[in-house]
């Protein structure tokens, strides 16, 4: 299974994911960097991306990650924290846009 991350530069790089795994850790092992100061507890909001497709499928967002996104800026409703969405097989495919 594949997500796709679209890196601030604007290019696109395609990487595999194990079932269970948080963007974040995906990002981490593929050597995408993103800002997570709170090493993927999600108090921090250094890991805001924005989530380009299939929102649908995505696992609800939590009251935790909600308050934390309420602290951070530019946010909308792809917003999401990549250390708090665990990706799963529905999520093949899914395109994640850094900040």
């Amino acid at each position: 299974m594949n997500i796709i991350f679209e890196l601030k530069d604007g290019t696109k790089k395609s990487v595999s994911f194990e079932e269970g795994e948080t963007i974040l850790k995906v990002a981490e092992k593929n050597g995408i960097k993103l800002n997570s100061n709170c090493e993927g507890f999600g108090v921090c909001g250094g890991c805001h991306v924005k989530i380009e497709n299939l929102q649908d499928k995505l696992p609800e967002i939590s009251e935790e990650e909600d308050d934390t996104l309420d602290r951070v800026s530019g946010i909308d409703k792809s917003s999401r924290l990549a250390c708090r969405v665990v990706l799963n097989s529905d999520l093949n495919g899914l395109i994640v846009r850094l900040i």
